[in-house]
């Protein structure tokens, strides 16, 4: 473990995944348990603030950003005269997931992921039968949003993350539906993110990162109830 003083209120500590592998903890472990992720982030902090500058007292915030090797924790101060910040923005979960979104991955050429439309699909049934869709989010609270407007027992889900963007794959289990239809709760989807193919999505599910493999709006939904 690295660490690295930036300046008075702020300590950079950096951890390979064979030191997070020693702990016993995987960045999506993290994603499981806000108390776990506190009580690592915290016992991080009483190894490297060996001086104890960073006084329990004085309220810290946690910034996370995965790297190639591990990631990399921020761990700073706020300056006296501002309020603690716990705030949804600042989170630690949806900092985790928010960090998990950093370009690790870059495609020789964007367009070749993305399309050249503008961001926009030329059908978002395309390729895709209709008790299944993939939606695409700029931000992670959009996804969360959608969790909690679309409460469907029979809706299985996985959330990927790529490029700082979201992507949901959402499909009933069966044709039972007892809750909502397929159609109306892509309406409701719609209203939070943007339909995409399959074949948009393949490139992404390849090459990006799948943060929540079941049931990811159930997940969200108790992450950040």
């Amino acid at each position: 473990m690295q660490v690295h003083r930036i300046n008075a209120n702020t300590i950079k500590v950096s951890m390979n995944a064979e030191e997070l592998k020693e702990r016993g903890i995987t960045i999506l472990d993290l994603l499981g348990n806000k108390d776990e992720i506190q009580k690592f982030f915290y016992d991080i902090l009483s190894e490297v603030d060996t001086e104890h500058e960073f006084t329990k007292e004085q309220p810290v915030t946690f910034q996370v950003m995965p790297s190639n090797s591990g990631l990399e924790l921020l761990i700073s101060k706020v300056p006296d005269g501002e309020e603690n910040p716990k705030s949804n923005k600042d989170d630690p979960l949806r900092q985790l997931l928010e960090g998990l979104g950093e370009k690790n991955f870059k495609p020789a050429n964007a367009d070749t992921i993305f399309g050249s439309s503008n961001g926009k699909s030329e059908s978002s049934k395309e390729d895709l039968n209709s008790n299944r869709r993939i939606f695409k989010f700029e931000n992670i609270d959009s996804a969360i949003s959608l969790a909690d407007a679309l409460v469907v027992p029979e809706l299985a889900s996985s959330l990927y993350v790529y490029r700082h963007t979201y992507y949901l794959d959402c499909a009933f289990l069966d044709s039972g539906f007892s809750e909502i239809k397929p159609s109306d709760a892509w309406v409701i989807a719609n209203e939070f993110g943007q339909g995409m193919t399959e074949k948009e999505f393949a490139p992404i599910k390849k090459m990006g990162k799948c943060l929540i493999r079941q049931d990811a709006l159930n997940n969200l939904r108790q992450y950040f109830d």
